[in-house]
């Protein structure tokens, strides 16, 4: 006959093999005849799985049997907190003696609670409070750096984590590369990647390999980038955010062919990523493709034909090939241009079309933006001259050459002083 513990076993089997519902239906039959202990065990199972309220209920009749039983205490509160019950939850672990061998637990989950409420401070002061009890405590320490982390505090973390980097009880722990981070956010890059390279060894995941490609970076070491980002690459290809630094760090090292060639599959893992497809037009233009650049853009706006960061890259290309009549034909068709940029590239490019009656009022429509920009003021100024608005004109150049002292926008202004005093 078997035992209660085999028909829980047999449960469990059903589970793991995704015979969900005959393992779920088995567990209950144990749980009627089940001990206090084995529903203990029951309960945290259904917490492994994700089943809290299951969990909760269980572990609520546990605790109202054995109130002074801190395990079921702490469990209880886990459950709790799963369900969003908050309170409930602190007031399980603040019923928590500290001479109970769960004590240093309970804390760490508190001031996990009061860290989600948003009560650093209380948070804090638990972690503190806990490790002046027992200061040699590294789970401690390590739940104080991971904190601080958190909070922003790296300096502290940094010297936790340094603290109990060779403990062996929190061998499961990527301790360096939880150092890693927090070092590289502090801008200790060289050191940064020593730990990084480490924590890769000890254990690799997709984070800790897109960080130690970003600090690569930052350190100057484009190389030590890519060959950390291929391999996440290799590992996971729907990581979208690999392609922009995989791409700067072959543009870094010379390789413009194989930065398209990273950026390319990076639309095709993720072609809804407006910026992929930008930075992807980018290099185009920067490999001397402007037609392929053109096609990815006209494809992003197609989807959206406000991208503002679109529209001003395809125009800054039709600019840079001085065909502006299809900036003129990309624009009319739009009511309103709310972007004071691409307001002015409309009303330079109608300028340059010598449609100076349809450009003037644009221009003046976005004087107030460019104030103190020095290439508008020159254009307004130009065009204000051309439109016999003369006075205008010059007070404009006026202001240009202010700005930028150019030597060729002087002497075109003195020609104008001549001219005006020809005039009288």
């Amino acid at each position: 006959m078997q035992t209660l513990e085999q028909h829980l076993q047999i449960a469990i089997s059903y589970i793991e093999s995704g015979q969900y519902e005959e393992g779920l239906e088995k567990l209950k039959t144990v749980l009627k005849q089940a001990d206090d202990p084995l529903t203990y065990e029951i309960a945290l199972l259904y917490l492994d799985w994700g089943m809290s309220e299951e969990a909760y209920k269980l572990l609520k009749h546990l605790h109202s049997r054995h109130p002074g039983d801190s395990s079921y205490a702490l469990s209880l509160s886990e459950a709790a907190i799963d369900l969003d019950l908050e309170d409930e939850a602190i007031d399980s672990l603040t019923d928590i003696h500290p001479l109970d061998a769960n004590y240093l637990s309970a804390q760490v989950l508190l001031a996990d609670l009061y860290q989600a409420q948003g009560l650093e401070e209380a948070a804090e002061q638990r972690l503190l409070q806990a490790l002046k009890t027992s200061p040699d405590e590294p789970i401690l320490s390590f739940a104080l750096a991971e904190f601080y982390a958190q909070i922003g505090r790296v300096s502290e973390a940094i010297e936790l984590y340094k603290k109990v980097l060779h403990t062996e009880v929190l061998e499961h722990e990527n301790i360096p590369l939880k150092l890693a981070e927090v070092l590289s956010l502090r801008g200790q890059f060289e050191e940064a990647l020593i730990y990084y390279n480490k924590g890769i060894e000890k254990g690799v995941t997709l984070d800790g390999l897109f960080g130690y490609a970003v600090t690569a970076m930052q350190a100057g070491k484009p190389q030590t980038a890519i060959t950390q980002l291929e391999k996440l690459k290799e590992l996971d290809p729907s990581y979208s955010s690999l392609y922009p630094i995989l791409a700067d760090a072959y543009e870094e090292e010379g390789a413009v062919t194989e930065a398209i060639e990273a950026l390319t599959i990076g639309v095709r893992q993720d072609e809804h990523n407006e910026r992929l497809k930008i930075r992807l037009a980018k290099a185009l233009i920067k490999a001397g493709e402007p037609k392929k650049a053109i096609e990815q853009i006209t494809e992003l706006l197609e989807e959206d034909s406000e991208h503002v960061e679109a529209l001003k890259l395809l125009v800054e290309i039709y600019r840079e090939e001085n065909d502006y009549e299809a900036i003129i034909k990309l624009f009319q068709p739009m009511e309103d241009l709310e972007d004071p940029v691409l307001t002015w590239y409309y009303s330079n490019a109608l300028y340059q079309d010598d449609q100076l009656e349809e450009a003037f009022p644009i221009y003046e429509s976005v004087c107030p933006y460019f104030s103190e920009d020095p290439d508008f003021l020159k254009e307004f100024g130009e065009i204000s001259w051309e439109m016999g608005n003369r006075t205008l004109a010059i007070t404009t150049l006026e202001k240009a050459v202010s700005l930028t002292q150019d030597q060729e926008l002087i002497e075109f202004l003195e020609r104008l002083y001549e001219q005006e005093d020809n005039n009288f």
